[in-house]
């Protein structure tokens, strides 16, 4: 497996299949959605969205709203315009393309050159993982911005014993 294996991936994938739909999710993703510090390199590192080229990210532990993304798509919808689901996130070129409340973290050029903007943003994306109370995150990264809705509700007793028993009934 290669380094940085979700942006190796997406570019091959994109590189063979210009106009398909690239949806990413995975540990790697969902910690990666915003500008991270990279142990390989020893250095600040763009969102994984940015430097993968795929169109939505999906993150958290993604039951429901992976199946919602799917179904959009399914419907027609391009990946890169699914901008309502709870648990994504997307790049936009303007602040315009935003609709409703949203909060501006540090810019990925800011927490490259200064450890305290690197803290802050870091701070604010804590403080905003309530799914109730958790605004939409936005980080400007060179042309684009890179937006992730609040993350999705955990899912219900009812869901998860559901889910449960279709993943036991496909290892039987």
């Amino acid at each position: 497996r290669p380094d940085r294996a979700t942006i190796v991936y997406c570019n091959k994938i994109r590189e063979a299949y210009k106009n398909v739909n690239i949806v990413i999710g995975g540990v790697e993703a969902s910690l990666r959605r915003f500008a991270h510090y990279d142990y390989w390199g020893n250095n600040v590192r763009n969102s994984i969205l940015v430097d993968s080229g795929a169109d939505i990210l999906v993150y958290g532990m993604s039951e429901r709203h992976i199946v919602e993304v799917a179904n959009a798509i399914n419907d027609g919808f391009e990946a890169k315009y699914i901008r309502h689901v709870n648990g994504t996130t997307y790049t936009i070129d303007s602040l315009d393309e935003i609709y409703g409340d949203y909060k501006l973290l540090p810019s990925k050029e800011e927490v490259t050159n200064d450890k305290m903007k690197y803290a802050e943003a870091f701070k604010i994306q804590y403080e905003e993982q309530d799914p109730v109370r958790g605004k939409v995150l936005v980080q400007k990264h060179g042309n684009k911005y890179v937006v992730s809705n609040t993350p999705e509700m955990p899912l219900t007793r009812e869901e998860l014993d559901r889910v449960e028993a279709i993943v036991n009934a496909k290892i039987e």
